[in-house]
């Protein structure tokens, strides 16, 4: 197949690397990283160990013609990436896995095939041509806009064929109500407080507030109709922390690096539906005027 990897951040990066084992892959990304994985390939270390050599550049090439668009940019430039990928939008089989609720509707609105889904491994940019695959996670994919079940099982199967083992799911919106609780839990509480994953399972107040956040935020995404259960989603939430002891959070990263973080299309999220709802999610609010406090002062300072 031919894939294109619109937003060859971590995660676009390590999808994309694993897809061009067995097919023809272009990832788009920032210059630096292009240059690195045009002239010596994209290394990736830790759970996974390759060096693979898919296609880079910095735009879509004229004439490009993917059967799969995987976007894989930030929430936040979901819109503006849809205007340079509106060229695909009737032939290509449009696929995020991105962070937040929103993403799909937005290529929705362009792309007339849209699968969404949700995916927990950890991987860290660890610079020009080079990631960590920090933590084995699951994938989940299912039906958004004009596909059918074979649809689905080719994107399956092209996925498991690569070492990603992928599910379907018949109730995607609770997939992505749960990532979002799940990120919601571990990203802003690893995030301010610097540190990797697994010390929010080793240390017992970080514990206690991914406890006290999940809890929040699994009301909240049950009072949007979200099938999720608040002990089985906090145990998955754990379990995601442990499987990824190791990496430092996107969202951690990105305060560190002084970018712009997914918070508003995370914790922002929950505190938006809440306040629709009439709920109370007093930690969730604090976290968010928090990191958002951080990134002000990062673009003050920059």
């Amino acid at each position: 197949m031919h894939i294109v990897v619109f937003g060859a951040g971590a995660m676009g990066s390590f999808f994309g690397g694993l897809l061009s084992s067995r097919h023809e892959v272009l990832l788009i990304g920032r210059a630096d990283h292009v240059r690195a994985v045009s002239e010596h390939g994209l290394r990736i270390t830790g759970k996974t160990i390759r060096l693979v050599r898919p296609e880079a550049a910095t735009k879509v090439p004229r004439g490009a013609k993917p059967d799969v668009v995987l976007l894989s940019t930030k929430a936040y430039d979901t819109e503006s990436a849809m205007v340079h990928l509106r060229p695909f939008a009737r032939s290509a089989l449009f696929v995020t896995l991105q962070n937040g609720l929103d993403n799909a509707d937005t290529i929705a609105r362009s792309a007339e095939r849209v699968v969404a889904g949700t995916t927990s491994h950890g991987v860290t940019f660890l610079g020009p041509g080079e990631i960590r695959h920090a933590g084995v996670g699951d994938t989940v994919i299912g039906p958004w806009k004009g596909v059918d079940e074979a649809d689905l099982v080719r994107l399956r199967d092209v996925f498991d064929d690569v070492g990603i083992p992928a599910r379907l799911t018949s109730d995607v919106r609770t997939e992505l109500w749960a990532k979002v609780v799940l990120n919601a839990s571990i990203n802003p509480v690893s995030a301010l407080a610097g540190v990797p994953n697994g010390r929010l399972v080793r240390d017992r107040r970080l514990r206690e507030a991914v406890e006290v956040v999940c809890r929040e935020a699994a009301s909240v995404a049950r009072a949007e109709g979200a099938r999720i259960d608040p002990g089985e989603i906090l145990h998955r939430t754990l379990l995601v922390a442990r499987r990824t002891a190791s990496n430092r959070s996107s969202m951690l990263q990105d305060l560190e690096a002084g970018r712009r973080t997914e918070i508003d299309a995370i914790t922002g999220a929950i505190v938006a539906a809440a306040e629709r709802r009439g709920l109370e999610v007093p930690v969730n609010g604090v976290l968010l005027s928090l990191v958002r406090a951080r990134e002000s002062a990062a673009s003050r300072s920059a």
